[in-house]
């Protein structure tokens, strides 16, 4: 199975006193590990008639999106 694998280089950008601290970052469209990206699983209910049951992971999608915060604060060294 690939993977796919992504780099984020952090450094802080323009910041001016009192200003925003932090930054968000979104990657979308990740395929669902829990469904593989089915979006449902495959169940059986009392009488062996099996269904489709929507993945609690992603809600049926199959797709997941990373939503990253990054936030910027004094450094603690001296």
């Amino acid at each position: 199975m690939s993977k796919e694998r992504r780099m984020i280089e952090i450094t802080p950008g323009r910041m001016s006193p009192g200003g925003r601290m932090t930054d968000r970052i979104e990657s979308r469209g990740h395929s669902c590990p829990y469904c593989q990206g089915n979006g449902y699983h495959w169940q059986e209910d009392e009488w062996q008639e099996r269904y489709k049951q929507e993945c609690p992971i992603c809600n049926g999608s199959g797709r997941l999106d990373a939503l990253i915060t990054v936030e910027w604060r004094a450094s603690d060294n001296v």
